[in-house]
């Protein structure tokens, strides 16, 4: 450090004070200073013109964990993390350069210590020649601080984009009102409408002329109106409300699930004038929530019946034929050399056939809940082997009628329409009579369909209320753009499924 380096923070900062009280001993005005540094809330640190400390205050050095005498000396880049180094550079530059404040934030590497974040100002201290010669700066720790922001940003991002930017953009906001899905609809101070935009008219059946002047009220319904006086009344003071789920009435008297944001108007003084509220229809996203609690709960009841069936085809046939082979075994075992060599022979070949028997059913249930053709050879093979094994096991005549030549789709596809025509064919089981049924696999230009008939003609059961079995294929087929189209007549039922190809 240049002579003269380590007077320079009290003496500077207190220059002008010094000349005008006179002859005060610097010693005890250095001492002084030093100790109100000391006592400050803030980190306060002094470098020479290389960077180097010179001096640091108790909070500083407790914000770090390093000692006053263990941190005079050593450069500020050795207590600075290292991904903050290059921009600290840059700020200190831009000082150096072109006289821009030192202000930025950035991370201390504390001393056995995980890091901490401070905000941090900084100027050039300079002798009687306006030479640099050292660096004042303070820091003050912003470590929880940043913390809550960043999540405080993370959780309100979207929201508060939204908010912003339909408060900012007041000359926009004709035509974004007018555009909009959503009502939007703005009330003075005494709660009596000044806007009522075309989707509230859409939404509520009042056209804007029949509502101007009038409250939110005439759309509120009884059981409701405390909630929404209590709402607006907190918003006329300056709160605002966001994204609440209630009900409101149409001009028809029918009630509406609808999601509300109301916030404050203001005046360039800060003063508020009115309250807007932007409605969202949400009945169907309601409706679609019931469905799916709905289809939630049969898939429950289904996966019950489906482990129950599982069980007891197991019990049925693989336990019953496990049991025949363990005494087969027994016997061999404890009374072979008893046995005629004739006996013995038969028990072995009893208990192979019976072994087969087990692999085989054993095989065939887990074909059925993942087929491996599928991946192996795609899914004309797999409708294949579903339609043979199907018709073993029911009887039921199945006739396919697949494409020569058929290309390769995504795995997601394939086993979608895989499932469907699964699932048909035990529809045709379960709820009719048919002798026969027919799979035809079909690809167009721009997609893929497959076709199940029969020719029993259906149950009401089936064709009323589908069971979690077609609305599950409805929705498998919903994700990936397709559809599903279910026939009844008395000639038989039709299921058609369709998938785009991408």
């Amino acid at each position: 450090m240049d002579n003269g380096a380590e007077d320079l923070s009290p003496t500077r900062v207190a220059g002008a004070r010094r000349r005008e009280r006179g002859n005060v001993p610097l010693k005890n005005e250095n001492e002084l200073l030093r100790h109100l540094a000391d006592l400050s809330p803030v980190g306060i640190i002094q470098t020479d013109r290389e960077g180097r400390f010179v001096y640091a205050n108790a909070k500083w050095c407790q914000m770090t964990g390093y000692a006053q005498d263990g941190v005079i000396g050593r450069g500020w880049e050795e207590v600075v993390h290292p991904e903050d180094l290059e921009a600290m550079r840059d700020a200190l530059a831009r000082m150096q350069e072109y006289g821009v404040p030192f202000s930025m934030e950035f991370r201390y590497v504390r001393n056995g210590q995980e890091p901490i974040w401070v905000c941090s100002e900084a100027m050039e201290l300079r002798d009687g020649q306006g030479r640099v010669v050292g660096y004042l700066g303070t820091a003050t720790e912003i470590t929880e601080v940043r913390r809550m922001r960043e999540e405080v940003q993370r959780c309100s991002a979207e929201l508060e984009a939204r908010v912003r930017e339909r408060m900012l953009e007041w000359e926009k906001m004709a035509m974004i009102v007018a555009a909009s899905a959503d009502a939007i609809v703005s009330s003075d101070m005494s709660g009596r409408i000044v806007s009522w935009n075309l989707a509230a008219e859409q939404i509520f059946g009042y056209i804007a002329q029949q509502m101007m002047g009038k409250t939110m009220m005439v759309i509120t319904p009884e059981d409701r109106r405390e909630e929404a006086e209590a709402i607006y009344q907190r918003v006329r003071k300056g709160e605002r409300i966001d994204h609440f789920e209630t009900v409101r009435l149409s001009r028809s008297g029918d009630q509406i699930d609808v999601a509300m944001s109301v916030f404050p108007l203001q005046d360039a003084g800060g003063v508020v004038t009115g309250t807007s509220a932007v409605i969202r229809d949400i009945r169907e996203q309601k409706a679609a929530e019931r469905r799916l609690r709905q289809l939630s709960g049969q898939l429950l009841r289904v996966q019950d019946e489906e482990r129950r069936r599982l069980a007891r085809e197991l019990h049925d046939s693989t336990a019953q034929s496990l049991a025949a082979l363990s005494v087969n075994l027994s016997l061999l075992s404890q009374h072979g050399d008893q046995l005629s060599e004739e006996k013995r022979a038969s028990l072995l070949a009893d208990s192979l056939t019976l072994a087969d028997g087990v692999g085989r059913g054993l095989r065939t249930h887990a074909y059925l809940l993942h087929p491996p053709l599928l991946e192996e050879c795609g899914l004309p093979a797999a409708l294949r082997w579903l339609a043979e094994g199907f018709s073993k096991r029911s009887g039921i005549e199945v006739d396919l009628e697949l494409p020569s030549t058929i290309e390769r789709f995504d795995p997601e596809r394939e086993l979608t329409l895989f499932r469907v025509v699964q699932e048909s064919l035990a529809n045709v089981h379960r709820h009719t009579k048919s002798p026969s049924a027919h799979i035809r696999l079909e690809q167009r230009f721009d997609e893929i369909s497959v076709e199940v008939r029969d020719e029993g003609g259906g149950t009401a059961r089936m064709g009323e209320q589908p069971g979690v079995g077609i609305g599950g294929m409805r929705e498998r087929l919903a994700q990936l753009g397709g559809s599903l189209i279910v026939s009844l007549n008395p000639s038989g039922s039709i299921i058609r499924a369709r998938i785009p190809i991408l």
